[in-house]
C-alpha cells in the first residue's frame, strides 16, 4: 500500500507524534510503502533515527499557501497515492478530498480529526450550506477517527450520517522506542518533583496559573518537592517570570527552568524522575504530552482538556477546572502528602494496554484491510 500523511505544517518532532507516527508504524510494522508530505520546515533529523524508513516529500511553495499547493501537489501525484491522509475538517482539507477523489477515484482517503470539543461546537453553528458542502466531502472520505472517547457521541449526534466509517483512534507512545533508549518506568526511582512540559508562557498552556498555585502551597519552601518546567519559553513571557521570582525569592530554589529540551531520551529521562505531572491549559486537542508522562507512570494533575479525564479515571489522578488556582494548590498538597506508589501503577499499566502505538496502528491496520 501507498500511503501518503500530507500535513504541510509537519515539522521534525512532529515526526515522533502521530503525523509521524502513524505512517512509520504502518510501515514497520504492516509493509506499508509511507510517506510524509510537507513544506520543508526546517531539517528533519529523526529520519535518521526515530523513524527509519519513513519517506518525505516536499512540496514547493509555489502560492504559498498551504490549500493551493497542497492541492497542486495532488493534482500532480494522486495517482500514486493508494491511501491519502489527512487532518481536520478545514478548506483545506476539504479541497485535498475533491482533488484527490478527482485524480484518483479508486484511492482511499483517511481523515483524522484531530479535534476538540470546539469540534461539536463548530457543527452546530454551521448553516444548511455548511453541512451540505461538508457532507458531500465526508460521502467521499473512506475512514474518520477522532482521538477521545467523549467526543465520540457528541460528533455522531450532529452527523451520523458517518457512523459506519467513523472510529476512535488515540494517539500514542511508541514503548518499543522507549525500550531501546534504555528507559523504563520504575517508582522508586522517582523523586518528589512536580513536571510540566509545554511552551511555556503560551496563552492556551495558563502557566501562570501552575506558579501561582505551586508557590501557595503551605510550607513549600521548607519541603522536598521542586516544580520543573521544559519547554520553549515565549518571548513576552519572560518579563512575567523576571517579576515572578523577584516578588517570590524562596521560589528560585524550588522552581526550575530548564528551557527547550530538543532530547527525546532527556525529555523522557524527566518523566522516569517525576512522581506528578502537571498541564494546566485552557484548550488541548489531544495533549499528548499527558500520554507521554503517564508512561512512566507520573500522577496526572490536569485541567479537563484533551485526553487527561480518560487517564485519571481510576482515582489514580485529578482534574480541576480551567483557571481555579486554589484548587489546584489544594490538589498538590493533597497528592504530594500520599504514598503515590499504587496511582503510579495504575496510570502506566493504564497507558501501556490503551496507547501503545503498536496495539493501536494493529486497530488502524484492520480498519484499512477491510476498506480494500
Amino acid at each position: 500500500m501507498r500511503y501518503f500523511m500530507q500535513y504541510l505544517k509537519t515539522e521534525n518532532v512532529n515526526l515522533v507524534k502521530d503525523m509521524g507516527m502513524i505512517p512509520y508504524k504502518l510501515h514497520e510494522l504492516y509493509g506499508y510503502d509511507s510517506t510524509v508530505v510537507t513544506f520543508k520546515n526546517g531539517e528533519y533529523d529523526y529520519l535518521n533515527t526515530e523513524v527509519k524508513g519513513l519517506k518525505m516529500e516536499f512540496v514547493k511553495k509555489i502560492f504559498h499557501s498551504y490549500t493551493l499547493d497542497g492541492a497542486l501537489y495532488l493534482l500532480k501525484n494522486s495517482k500514486r497515492i493508494d491511501m491519502l491522509q489527512i487532518f481536520h475538517v478545514t478548506l483545506s482539507s476539504f479541497v485535498y478530498v475533491f482533488t484527490y477523489k478527482k485524480t484518483n477515484p479508486n484511492g482511499k482517503i483517511y481523515l483524522k480529526l484531530d479535534s476538540s470539543f470546539k469540534l461539536p461546537e463548530r457543527l452546530d453553528r454551521l448553516s444548511k450550506i455548511g453541512h451540505k458542502f461538508l457532507k458531500s466531502m465526508l460521502d467521499k472520505v473512506n475512514l474518520i477517527t477522532i482521538e477521545e472517547e467523549r467526543l465520540y457521541d457528541p460528533i455522531l449526534k450532529r452527523i451520523p450520517y458517518i457512523k459506519d466509517k467513523f472510529k476512535i483512534i488515540p494517539n500514542g507512545v511508541d514503548f518499543k522506542a522507549i525500550g531501546k533508549m534504555g528507559l523504563h518506568y520504575d517508582y522508586d526511582a522517582k523523586e518528589n518533583i512536580i513536571l510540566h512540559a509545554a511552551r511555556i508562557g503560551a496563552e492556551e498552556k495558563n502557566t501562570p496559573m501552575l506558579l501561582e498555585a505551586f508557590k501557595n502551597i503551605k510550607d513549600i519552601e521548607k519541603s522536598d518537592w521542586k516544580l520543573v518546567l521544559a519547554g520553549p519559553i515565549e518571548e513576552e513571557f519572560k518579563d512575567y517570570i523576571d517579576k515572578y521570582f523577584a516578588e517570590n525569592p524562596l521560589m528560585k530554589n524550588k522552581v526550575e527552568m530548564l528551557g527547550n529540551i530538543k532530547s527525546r531520551k532527556e525529555l523522557y529521562s524527566l518523566y522516569c524522575r517525576a512522581k506528578i505531572f502537571a498541564l494546566t491549559s485552557d484548550f488541548e486537542s489531544f495533549a499528548i504530552a499527558l500520554i507521554e508522562a503517564a508512561a512512566f507512570g507520573d500522577i496526572i494533575i490536569s485541567t479537563d482538556v484533551g485526553i487527561a479525564s480518560e487517564l485519571v479515571d481510576e482515582n489514580n489522578g485529578a482534574l480541576v477546572n480551567c483557571g481555579d488556582t486554589e484548587a489546584l494548590t489544594r490538589t498538590f498538597e493533597n497528592y504530594m502528602n500520599k504514598d503515590l506508589k499504587e496511582m503510579s501503577e495504575k496510570t502506566h499499566n493504564k497507558c501501556r494496554q490503551k496507547f501503545d502505538w503498536d496495539s493501536i496502528i494493529k486497530h488502524l491496520n484492520e480498519y484499512m484491510v477491510d476498506l480494500k
